[in-house]
């Protein structure tokens, strides 16, 4: 965790000039804020999602009309715990939420590596292979760009934690917030009742079905104080999505990266379906249990979202997937099999490319030969 904020200071430093606002992405198309404009790093885009989840930490209850300023808000405020963590932090300060948001992002950081040591650990393996965690999408992302998904993929390794320990009680707790953090956590809640059903616990799966009903309980209250936004439909038939990909070339501009990008490209989508296969082969063998179950269920989540639109990069479309990517590289590490560690890393290969730009910008402020 040190050494990720160690990383964004020196970002934030050498890039941003000391602004940490930029780590929000915050583009200059949607409207800001009045109030939050004069210390707000812009960039001359459309921005990224975070911030929308920054204005949504500062006002978590509609109070502030900054839903105004949000692309989505029926589909932003819907993904609640990481900015209503960070409101509650600081006990709804706004001077120190942007700060407080950090924070919380690097915790998701900390529990996501120490959950993934654990796993690690109950199958046999040295604790440092937690560390692999920091080299999902969900951790790369939110390292860069303040995303939720960091939390997503965390509460995940937790799940797969105390579901192989049966837990009960921490199980409840991670699954209940994972689906509060992501729509996506609500497959963790499907994954546990199925797997209760399935095996006749019919106690247990009527209790984990209310591990939902503060989201969507949440969901509708977001409802109410929102109108109904049309959102791009992600949908296609299973598989067609990610073919239709493979057989498109993305222009990029510059003679290195038109011809880089495009082979990352394929790369990461036939590390993805390599994925998705693993995933398939490895759950098929124990199909009653939940982190299976929940398993499948994001396979089927990977078939299926195959818009042109969601598709577009590694960046976008590995986020919702990134719980599928660590469960497949900790059963790796679990079973020995290191070459099933290269589909999810081709994948997040082609999002570390981003890392590139500020590291190159921190090695030449740093290191006087480099200039």
């Amino acid at each position: 965790m040190l050494l990720v904020l160690s990383w964004e200071a020196l970002v934030v430093r050498y890039s941003y000039g000391g602004n940490w606002t930029a780590l929000f992405w915050t583009g200059n198309i949607l409207p800001i804020p009045a109030e939050l404009r004069p210390g707000t790093y812009v960039f001359p885009h459309l921005g990224y999602d975070a911030q929308a989840y920054r204005y949504v930490a500062r006002d978590p209850l509609f109070r502030k009309g900054y839903a105004a300023s949000i692309d989505s808000p029926s589909l932003r405020y819907r993904r609640i715990l990481v900015p209503a963590a960070a409101f509650f932090l600081v006990g709804g300060r706004q001077s120190l939420i942007d700060g407080a948001y950090i924070a919380i992002v690097l915790m998701a950081i900390f529990l996501g590596v120490y959950w993934s040591s654990i796993y690690a650990q109950d199958s046999g393996r040295h604790t440092a292979w937690g560390l692999i965690f920091l080299l999902t999408p969900g951790a790369l992302t939110s390292i860069d760009r303040m995303v939720i998904d960091g939390m997503m993929t965390a509460l995940f390794a937790g799940f797969l934690v105390y579901a192989k320990r049966e837990d009960a009680t921490k199980l409840y707790v991670v699954v209940a917030l994972s689906a509060l953090t992501r729509e996506t956590g609500l497959l963790l809640v499907a994954g546990t009742v199925g797997a209760a059903l399935l095996q006749k616990r019919f106690g247990r799966a009527l209790l984990f079905a209310t591990a939902a009903v503060p989201a969507l309980g949440w969901y509708v209250f977001v409802r109410l104080h929102t109108s109904a936004i049309a959102v791009p439909p992600i949908f296609a038939i299973p598989g067609l999505g990610l073919i239709r990909r493979l057989l498109t070339v993305r222009s990029v501009p510059g003679r290195v990266w038109h011809t880089v990008v495009p082979v990352l490209d394929v790369l990461s989508l036939l590390g993805l379906i390599a994925s998705l296969a693993l995933a398939v082969c490895w759950i098929s063998k124990s199909p009653r249990e939940p982190a299976a179950i929940t398993i499948g269920l994001f396979v089927v989540l990977g078939l299926v979202a195959g818009s042109p639109e969601h598709l577009i990069e590694a960046y976008g479309y590995s986020r919702p997937l990134s719980p599928l990517l660590l469960f497949v590289m900790l059963q790796a590490v679990a079973r020995r099999l290191w070459l099933a560690l290269v589909p999810p890393l081709l994948v997040s290969i082609s999002i570390a490319t981003f890392f590139i730009d500020p590291a190159w910008r921190i090695l030449i402020a740093l290191v006087p030969a480099a200039q």
